[in-house]
């Protein structure tokens, strides 16, 4: 993952950190917890919760998972900044994991692919605020066999686009099933795509409010009706399915529009 050994997580309960604790072993981010629950999830301890932003907004970090308040996080780091070139990523996280905010250096400092990544972590929503990002309103799911390659991919997102009538320019996200956050194909293909990537966990998808259409082969494999499809659904506010599940070779895609304002 682009954002290991440089990113940090932190929090300031024992409910918060037991959340912040598994994103850390997900990710292999470092780990800073206060004193009294540092030993028990091996966490690097702090005394202050002041003196510990300070240390990560000194440079040291690229990026910083915060789990707490987001008026905590305001406040703790608003004397360190310098420039949304220079100031690490910052994503706030409540303790249950329902949202993951870009709060700081979203765009410039890799805050809204950090949120992102936490989201696939946690199941979290990511919260998006740039607005050249956060006002597109096209997603692409997608599906595709074990060790396909970036070009096979990238060649079907254009075509699902063309298919759907917009640009890849459109896309504000890629949504994939849990299985595939390692697959080295679509990982190459959203960075040369410059498009985000969410992973829905596995839970999302036996949610008996959804009634997907089964397919066989994610049935089989993975246990979930299917990866395209439910993928960008599940990934979207208020969906609208533009393109259903279509399959381009060893590619399955699916594109939804949200139906928001403006």
């Amino acid at each position: 993952m682009e954002h290991a050994r440089k990113t940090a997580v932190i929090a300031v309960t024992e409910k918060g950190a037991e959340l912040a604790a598994f994103i850390s072993a997900e990710a292999g981010f470092d780990l800073f917890l206060p004193e009294e629950s540092a030993a028990k999830h091996g966490a690097v301890p702090y005394k202050a919760l002041k003196a510990c932003f300070a240390r990560l907004m000194d440079g040291s970090y690229k990026g910083i998972v915060a789990v707490m308040a987001q008026g905590i996080v305001t406040r703790m780091t608003a004397p360190h900044l310098k420039s949304k070139h220079v100031d690490p990523a910052v994503v706030t996280c409540d303790e249950v994991g329902r949202f993951a905010i870009s709060s700081i250096a979203g765009h410039e400092g890799g805050a809204n692919s950090l949120a992102h990544l936490v989201a696939s972590i946690t199941g979290a929503v990511p919260v998006i605020t740039t607005a050249t990002e956060a006002n597109r309103t096209h997603i692409i799911g997608i599906g595709c066999r074990k060790g396909t390659s970036k070009a096979e991919i990238i060649h079907a997102v254009h075509g699902a686009c063309a298919l759907a009538g917009i640009s890849v320019k459109d896309l504000r996200l890629a949504a994939s099933a849990w299985v595939k956050k390692d697959e080295a194909g679509l990982l190459e293909a959203v960075k040369d795509l410059n498009i985000y990537v969410r992973f829905i966990p596995e839970h999302a998808y036996k949610n008996s409010l959804y009634r997907f259409t089964e397919h066989e082969a994610p049935m089989k494999h993975f246990g979930i009706p299917g990866v395209a499809e439910p993928s960008a659904v599940l990934a979207a506010v208020n969906p609208i399915i533009v393109l259903p599940r279509t399959v381009m070779g060893s590619v399955t895609v699916a594109i939804i529009k949200e139906g928001l304002n403006g």
